[in-house]
């Protein structure tokens, strides 16, 4: 059996549910919305590095919105016992975690679509060209931190304290992450062209594929402790 397509009855399962309840768009959007603008009094209105200081601020605000997403996601998996019956199924396992992985990076992906907007405006932020720059960062530096977070917040469910685990497991392995993304969004917030920082999506990109695979090599002995 293929991978993708149970995956996508099992993204497709979380969105019909979070379209319900909007359980977890909510809480993360109303934490990532509260950083900004409390960030938002505090950011110097002029001066030479303050780019710098805002993207370190707004990728600051998706790593811990993006964490506080994932522990929700897997969590309500293994509350309602549907953990179970997704191990018990013909599906393999590896598309149980593309499938999460796949509904986890729309929601955070929703919740930066409708973050970046404010956050340009509240900090007076004009990328003009670096526009394109700033989009493509988002989304691989959301890739990778999506990718490596479903599989530690799949390693984390298990036990009893896993708000505090997830963080303390993804946030070291996310560091080459966040430098990389900061960068490539301090370069972007200045208006420079993507092939200014292509260095750092370079790195983004090779994080993300080797994670990927990692994970699917991983993740069907994970389900099994």
């Amino acid at each position: 059996m293929s991978w993708m397509g149970p995956a996508t009855l099992i993204a497709r399962k979380d969105l019909r549910i979070e379209m319900r309840t909007k359980d977890v768009v909510t809480s993360v959007g109303l934490f990532a919305l509260l950083v900004v603008v409390a960030t938002s009094f505090s950011f110097p209105t002029s001066g030479e590095g303050r780019q710098g200081v805002a993207a370190g601020m707004l990728w600051m605000a998706f790593l811990f919105s993006c964490l506080l997403g994932l522990g929700r996601s897997f969590a309500l998996e293994k509350e309602e016992g549907n953990m179970e019956g997704l191990m018990s199924s013909p599906a393999p396992r590896e598309s149980i975690y593309l499938g999460k992985m796949l509904s986890n990076l729309i929601f955070t992906g929703l919740v930066e679509l409708a973050i970046i907007p404010i956050f340009l405006i509240l900090l007076q932020l004009h990328p003009g060209k670096g526009i394109t720059l700033l989009v493509l960062t988002a989304i691989l530096g959301t890739l990778c931190i999506v990718t490596v977070g479903s599989l530690f917040a799949a390693m984390a469910v298990n036990t009893r304290t896993r708000e505090a685990i997830l963080p303390v497991l993804v946030i070291p392995v996310a560091v080459p992450v966040v430098i990389a993304s900061v960068k490539a969004t301090e370069a972007a917030f200045l208006g420079q062209s993507v092939a200014s920082a292509q260095g750092w999506l370079i790195l983004l990109t090779a994080y993300f594929l080797v994670f990927l695979l990692v994970s699917f090599a991983t993740f069907p002995f994970l389900l099994e402790e």
